[in-house]
């Protein structure tokens, strides 16, 4: 008799397969970007240059199954607003229009009836340059920072598929571990690795993420003095470290992400 065996790469590419975003998942993208640009339009006024998708979709690292759809809300530079002040206006215009909106790292989260929509406010200083500001909830400050690089690296650096895999098994542990440290820790753990073992690829990140997340400080490549993993606590880097460790400890890929 012959029997077939899945090598961990493939069985992490049937899931990958599976997470695909369809054509029907981006119809529903289109159909709820209008009702999204219009409640911006309709509260930053002359202010809005544009509302476009961002984050997972423009850098090719979307899931189907993410917990959220995210959308740039792109302010004018002559506006005389702070980013500070222009987060806390959209908060409290969407609360007052009973949306709920939820507070996140650099978003905020709006529940639209079957999907999660991340809206991130992003001020540009000048409507000649990609230099911006957005504002961290979380920390309480404003970043100058330049989105447009972050997706050129990401393209550049050329791993969608492990960031994919590696948030599924984020989402499914319940972990706090913000999308773009993500990402960052995941390129500094595959610097020097081949392209085409996404097992091994993925095994050696979840390996930096428990050695490594804690002491190592990752940096915005557009603003260095933007210190991404200052988003999370010594504490919050532990229980990633730590789930990293029990993803390591001899159990298949089928406990490991699903």
């Amino acid at each position: 008799m012959a029997f077939s065996t899945v090598s961990a790469s493939e069985y992490l590419r049937d899931i990958l397969d599976r997470e695909t975003v369809t054509r029907e998942a981006m119809a529903e993208l289109t159909r709820v970007e209008g009702k999204i640009a219009a409640l911006c339009h309709a509260w930053g006024s002359r202010h809005i240059v544009d509302v476009t998708p961002g984050g997972g979709f423009e850098k090719g690292m979307a899931n189907r199954s993410g917990v959220s759809i995210d959308y740039v809300v792109w302010i004018h530079a002559q506006s005389e607003h702070r980013i500070t002040e222009i987060y806390e206006s959209m908060y409290g215009a969407f609360r007052r229009l009973g949306l709920a909106p939820v507070r996140r790292d650099v978003t905020l989260a709006l529940n639209l009836g079957n999907m999660v929509v991340d809206l991130l406010p992003v001020k540009r200083l000048s409507m000649i340059s990609d230099i911006h500001e957005i504002y961290s909830a979380r920390r309480s400050i404003a970043i100058t920072t330049n989105l447009h690089q972050h997706v050129l690296d990401s393209h550049g650096a050329g791993w969608q598929d492990e960031v994919r895999i590696l948030k599924l098994w984020r989402d499914q542990n319940g972990l706090d571990f913000p999308s773009y440290y993500l990402e960052l820790a995941t390129q500094a753990a595959l610097r020097r690795r081949p392209a085409d073992t996404l097992a091994d690829n993925v095994w050696a990140a979840l390996g930096f993420f428990e050695r490594l997340l804690v002491p190592r400080a990752m940096l915005d490549p557009a603003n260095a003095a933007n210190i991404v993993s200052d988003e999370l606590t010594a504490a919050q880097k532990r229980s990633i470290a730590l789930a990293a460790e029990a993803a390591r400890s001899g159990r298949p890929w089928s406990e490991i992400v699903r």
